[in-house]
């Protein structure tokens, strides 16, 4: 029960690339998940003909400090940077920072996506688009699984893909 995080990388792009964005650049922690996310993201931005994806990787747990580090770097090794896909929203909040340092318009210049939907996404200036993760359905379907077994109920889906949504904001 969960997510695709290939589904993930691949509408984030798809998003960016619609909202007219063609210089992509990525934040992600070293984890797994968002080595995956960042793959798909990676491999949709070519086969929409986009030029190759800036990638800029920091130690999990991910921090906004790292994530204000990371910015710098993408805005000294990436000219003409449009869009960064970051792997959390605590490195997205690091990224808008940095950008309001360096006098970077948000999302004039640079649009933000970061992930997770932490309740403060919508708080920030300006307000983060981010990748919505559905943890209570996921939790209730999980929960489901184990009364069912319990109950001697045979679980009939070995795999559920409960989704996610992209929540759009100020920040593209």
């Amino acid at each position: 029960v969960g997510f695709s995080h290939v589904d993930v990388g691949r509408a984030v792009a798809t998003f960016l690339h619609g909202k007219g964005r063609r210089r992509l650049g990525v934040v992600a922690g070293d984890d797994e998940r968002a080595m995956r996310r960042t793959a798909a993201f990676q491999a949709t931005a070519r086969a929409l003909g986009l030029p190759e994806v800036a990638v800029v990787t920091v130690p999990a747990p991910t921090t906004l400090k790292s994530g204000r580090g990371a910015l710098a770097r993408l805005l000294n090794d990436a000219p003409g940077l449009d869009a960064v896909f970051c792997s959390s929203d605590l490195l997205a909040l690091g990224v808008l920072t940095e950008a309001q340092v360096a006098g970077v318009a948000v999302p004039g210049q640079l649009a933000v996506v970061g992930f997770g939907d932490l309740a403060l996404a919508a708080d920030v200036h300006p307000a983060l688009t981010t990748v919505h993760i559905k943890g209570a359905a996921i939790g209730r379907q999980a929960a489901q699984f184990i009364v069912d077994r319990a109950e001697g109920r045979a679980v009939a889906e070995r795999v559920v893909d409960i989704g996610f949504n992209i929540v759009e904001s100020e920040s593209t």
